[in-house]
């Protein structure tokens, strides 16, 4: 800390951002500041929880002047979007939410899927939740207008069209099929299409519905009838209506916890996003500005349920960034004030939630709110194919990939096997904030033995089942049904379990079809490694001729073989 302070007193009286670095470069928290010192000074006496924890870890402070707060403004987004600071409004999972792409620069524009709406050239429509949806539409879009979905060369050079053309999903112009202006008038339909002009496509998909009835071709009725109920569905208006391009925000903060909900409306679409995190200073014009970088499609308006200051800054963020200029207004009418304060009342529900991490820290007295969590559990049978599991979570998420699996010594001991795990994992990575066991005290006290003989100490926990007892080094207690903290802890003991158990019968099925192949005369080690290499199970034995199963084991031993599995 002493550092620090001699840094801040270094520190100009001019606009710029500010960077709090840990041991190795890596940006902890970027801000800007009108003057710098005065607003590093103020970080100097703070009291809050978590500007100390961020301190704590801050090795170094840089800051980069610049020629004005606005100019600030800029440079901390264009940070923060880059680096991703821990202690910083992250909007994560804008990746979550696909868009259609038309690549409408492009001679003969394709259909595709994007994460993200950066492409030139392009148009974007969406994003779609849930996923499964755009997916749908993307298909659609190419059975009524014949869009292109590949990436080949649109030269006419292909001898004969892909299997697209042929189920009716492309018009071919890598064939020379179709011309390119008549190919363009496709596409341009099939963007009037994704705007909502969809009256003419649906009057032409019933008078080819009825044809193909009155003809009695009810195969090809049904066929028109589908694609009729899903441009309707597509076409379904919403509840409410409001003319032009609208996204209408609510935005919360309370604690360094922050909340931002989203409505984007395109006359009668729809689309919802909901963001939250933690921050030292959450502030809704860096949310809003992260926002629109992530989803570029700045609508005409913006419309808040709450007031906030530098919405010049973003307003003029927006005007260079992505050349928008949008109206930044209070609600306007009946419905534009109903959907705002409904956000805003979703927004600040949101921070006033107690996470799950939190309500554990306080039911169980922990030191401190454990952000990652790793749970073991055990399966085996009577002693044999012993194996087991660790699951991780982090920030109440699981981490899937860095769950892993075990196998142990076989033997009936639940204690010894948990003390086991505990040796091997945590002689060769780091210790969670919370370990949890799926069992009683004595699976807890093995798993404290085991971090003793490693000389290591943790927070560890057990959960048994039943009667869901947590047992900590000091006590035992059984929260009530519904209450956060017991669901956490099932949730994460479950998966634990499920991990597990989902290995042990795959360990199990290979030993079971192992020892089936060992007890046929005539297969050794040799023979048994060369069909465990090409069979599966047995089944696949099973149905494999006789003449191919003698080519890896012998003639003798095939015959064997086939007649053991009959």
């Amino acid at each position: 800390m002493k550092k620090l302070r001699e840094r801040v007193e270094e520190a100009p009286l001019s606009p710029g951002v500010y960077i709090f670095r840990d041991g190795g470069g890596n940006p902890l928290y970027i801000g800007k500041a009108a003057k710098l010192r005065e607003r590093l000074r103020s970080y100097l006496s703070t009291r809050d929880p978590k500007t100390l924890r961020m301190l704590s870890r801050a090795e170094a402070l840089d800051w980069i002047e610049t020629p004005t707060e606005k100019d600030a403004f800029f440079l901390e987004n264009e940070l923060i979007r880059k680096y991703q600071p821990r202690f910083n409004i992250r909007l994560r999972d804008d990746k979550s939410y696909p868009y259609l792409e038309i690549t409408w620069g492009e001679e003969f524009p394709g259909i595709y899927i994007a994460r993200r709406a950066r492409r030139k050239g392009s148009l974007y429509f969406g994003p779609f939740v849930p996923a499964s949806w755009v997916r749908r539409l993307k298909g659609l879009v190419s059975i009524l207008f014949g869009v292109r979905q590949c990436r080949e060369k649109m030269d006419a050079s292909r001898a004969r069209p892909c299997l697209d053309y042929y189920i009716g999903r492309c018009s071919a112009p890598c064939a020379g099929y179709i011309s390119r202006e008549d190919y363009r008038r496709q596409v341009e339909r099939a963007v009037a299409f994704l705007r909502g002009q969809v009256g003419e496509i649906k009057g032409k998909l019933e008078k080819e519905m009825w044809e193909a009835s009155r003809r009695q071709n009810f195969e090809r009725a049904a066929y028109f009838r589908d694609l009729l109920l899903a441009v309707e569905e597509f076409s379904r208006s919403p509840s409410y209506r409001l003319s032009g391009s609208v996204d209408i925000f609510g935005f919360a903060s309370r604690g360094g916890r922050w909340a931002l909900r989203v409505e984007r409306i395109r006359g009668n679409r729809r689309q919802s996003f909901s963001y939250q995190g933690e921050d030292l200073s959450p502030s809704p014009v860096n949310a809003l500005a992260q926002f629109y970088q992530a989803h570029p499609q700045v609508p005409e308006r913006i419309v808040t349920g709450f007031t906030f200051v530098g919405w010049e800054s973003l307003r003029e963020f927006l005007r260079e960034k992505l050349s928008a200029s949008p109206a930044i207004e209070t609600p306007k009418g009946e419905m534009e004030n109903l959907l705002a304060s409904s956000l805003q009342r979703e927004a600040e529900a949101m921070v006033e939630e107690v996470r799950p991490e939190e309500a554990l820290a306080r039911a169980l007295s922990l030191r401190s709110v454990p952000y990652r969590v790793e749970a073991m559990d055990i399966s085996h049978f009577s002693g044999k194919e012993v194996v087991g599991s660790v699951v991780v979570f982090e920030g109440g998420r699981p981490k899937k990939d860095e769950y892993r699996h075990y196998k142990l010594e076989e033997r009936n001991d639940d204690f010894a096997n948990i003390k086991e795990m505990v040796l091997r994992r945590y002689g060769k990575h780091p210790l969670p904030d919370l370990l949890l066991i799926d069992g009683g005290r004595g699976q807890l006290s093995a798993a404290m033995e085991g971090l003793r003989q490693l000389g290591l100490e943790a927070q560890v926990i057990s959960l048994a089942k039943g009667e869901e007892r947590i047992f900590t080094p000091a006590r035992d207690l059984v929260l009530p049904e519904g209450d956060p903290a017991r669901a956490f802890l099932q949730k994460i003991r479950d998966e634990a379990h499920r991990f597990a158990i989902t290995f042990h019968r795959r360990v199990r099925k290979k030993q079971e079809f192992k020892t089936v192949l060992e007890e046929v005369p005539g297969i050794g080690k040799k023979r048994l490694l060369l069909l465990l290499r090409k069979y599966k199970t047995l089944e696949e034995i099973k149905l494999a001729p006789e003449e191919e199963l003698a080519s890896l084991v012998g003639r003798k031993a095939a015959r064997a073989l086939k007649e053991k599995l009959r």
